[in-house]
């Protein structure tokens, strides 16, 4: 419409019909108003995202389901989209709400993973609107950033929340959680960040990461993942998450590595009521009371057996022996004895492999100590101090104290020798493959029970490689701390229903029995997470006259769909030949 040198645009709402001839008329309903008024109130991006609801495909249309069947049956048991809004303050009418944010990023990274990048792009191809209800238009890269950065604010909460129904509603025994950390390397400067930050890693570099810690239960399902700033110290981070993990495991057990492996850390985690099998530090002491209060002679033979050693001969497995020994630390913070009982154990692969390291090292250093000789007087060792600065760097780690080197001066020109000390490596070898299990479980118990509870912590190692290379929580394109935090959160609630699809079907299944058609060529394999959501790739649906139809189901994949009985939601192709069935089983 055009008012003088003004013109102004209407957006009605108009119905098409037919009248009695059969030819094509219209009728306007109603007016809506002026663009641009809709654009500054808000209303037409409103009025766009509800129109993305209702508009339908054309027949003939595809979209890929694949595991999305899947995870979206699990997102509605976990009931998720309406825990995450009840949790977040809802601001007017919204077109997306934060659970349907939070539904598709787990969607996303459970179907099709890949970096936070053009989630409307994968959704637009994706069943996401038809097993979901949420529109893929809606999904764009603003919405996106609003929606994490509110879920940031609550995350704790909602990890609590749903991870305690989780535990409700399928039943997961949480008596058990094997606790670790780990670290997510990220590239870029980040010099305003509170949450990335240089700090030391498992590969013993200073590099920019933040920090996750983890709590899965026996079963596999990881029910607590949460990021923490990269440069917070381990012991922190374990005494600021033991209010979480008591709630969740309360009366439960805590099985941890290491890295709470001091007496300070152990004390807090038997004053929060927890109890804990824990490997002790070397800082601890334990080799020396090992030495004084044990000995070899005192281990006993384990029966103790790896899964991934039981078919091998007798004579190729390693061999584990044991002591039980008490063991009392004073709590520094009450200034009141703590009870514990350690677990020496002797791991026969273990000694080999310190013996063959210790081997490689002492060759390394003696190579490094003849080049100096080499070069005594020349243009790096002029003087005794400069070879005595340079035998300092050369005779550190596993061969400190190990090697005698005896340096002088003679006639103006320094002096080099050295040997090997036989005596003090015959002693350090005499705590070769010995390590410590710390523990406050009460009543009867032997080292054994000990070592099996504490070999079951690779299930939380497994779930830190499902989170980074599976998921794949890198690269992470954002800047934003709260973005950064919300996502990496997000991706732990992936992870959460990761394990659940897992662990369930292992159930149904016979936690022993194979599953045909989980591998290339039709082969059988017990079933995991990542070659569970694999069966499932290439399964689409179509648009039909008679409306959606699902593409035919291998054996395979009708098969997991019973034992988590899950209903297919449309009926299948009966035209197959037309149709990408996916996976064949």
């Amino acid at each position: 419409m055009v008012r003088g040198e003004k013109r102004y645009v209407y957006l009605r709402l108009v119905q098409a019909y037919r009248d009695e001839q059969g030819r094509v008329r219209h009728r306007v309903l109603r007016t809506l108003g002026r663009e641009d008024e809709l654009k500054s109130s808000g209303q037409l991006e409103q009025l766009m995202g509800s129109f993305a609801r209702l508009d339908p495909p054309l027949v003939g249309v595809r979209r890929d389901v694949g595991p999305l069947l899947l995870a979206a049956h699990f997102i509605r048991e976990l009931d998720l989209i309406a825990t995450v809004d009840r949790a977040l303050p809802q601001r007017g009418r919204q077109q997306l709400s934060a659970g349907e944010v939070a539904a598709a990023l787990i969607c996303s990274r459970l179907c099709s993973p890949s970096p936070l990048y053009d989630v409307a792009g994968w959704a637009s191809g994706a069943a996401i609107h038809e097993l979901m209800g949420i529109p893929p238009a809606l999904l764009n890269d603003d919405r996106l950033g609003r929606g994490l950065e509110s879920f940031a604010v609550y995350a704790e909460a909602l990890r609590g929340a749903l991870a305690a129904k989780a535990i409700e509603r399928f039943g997961i025994d949480a008596g058990r959680l094997h606790v670790d950390l780990t670290t997510l390397r990220v590239a870029g400067a980040y010099e305003h960040s509170a949450l990335i930050a240089k700090g030391w890693g498992a590969d013993r570099r200073v590099a920019r990461q933040v920090r996750v810690l983890q709590a899965t239960t026996a079963c596999g399902v990881s029910l607590y993942v949460r990021p923490d700033p990269g440069n917070a110290a381990e012991v922190t981070l374990i005494g600021a998450s033991l209010e979480r993990l008591k709630a969740l495991a309360s009366p439960g057990l805590i099985i941890a590595d290491a890295a709470c492996g001091y007496p300070k850390t152990l004390c807090e985690i038997a004053r929060s009521g927890l109890r804990f099998i824990v490997a002790l530090r070397s800082s601890t002491g334990f080799r020396e009371r090992y030495l004084q209060d044990v000995g070899p002679s005192a281990l006993r033979a384990l029966d103790y057996v790896a899964e991934r050693q039981q078919s091998l001969p007798a004579d190729e497995r390693t061999r584990y022996r044991g002591a039980l020994r008490d063991w009392q630390i004073t709590d520094p913070q009450t200034n009141e004895p703590v009870a514990l009982r350690v677990a020496y154990i002797h791991s026969s692969e273990e000694a080999r492999e310190v013996a063959a390291a210790r081997q490689r090292a002492l060759t390394k250093a003696e190579d490094a100590l003849r080049r100096v000789q080499r070069g005594l007087g020349g243009r790096y060792y002029k003087t005794r101090r400069q070879v005595d600065a340079r035998i300092s760097k050369i005779l550190t780690g596993p061969v400190e104290g190990l090697i005698s080197v005896k340096t002088a001066t003679r006639n103006g020109r320094p002096t080099l020798t050295f040997a090997r000390d036989h005596d003090t490596i015959e002693q350090a070898a005499r705590t070769d493959g010995i390590y410590a299990l710390a523990t406050n479980l009460p009543g009867r118990l032997g080292a054994n029970r000990v070592l099996e509870l504490y070999k079951d912590q690779q299930i939380v190692e497994r779930r830190h490689r499902d989170y980074k290379q599976t998921l794949k929580v890198r690269p992470i394109f954002l800047h934003n701390d709260d973005r950064i935090y919300a996502l990496t959160s997000i991706v732990g609630l992936a992870l959460l229903i990761f394990g659940l699809i897992e662990s369930q079907t292992r159930q149904a299944l016979n936690d022993q029995q194979l599953l045909p058609g989980l591998l290339p060529e039709g082969r059988a394999a017990k079933p995991t997470g990542r070659n569970i959501l694999s069966a499932f790739q290439g399964l689409g649906l179509t648009y039909t006259p008679n409306g959606i139809r699902l593409d035919r189901l291998t054996h395979t994949q009708r098969r997991i769909l019973k034992l988590l009985n899950i209903q297919a939601p449309w009926p299948e192709q009966q035209d197959h030949a037309l149709a990408n069935c996916g996976k064949r089983g």
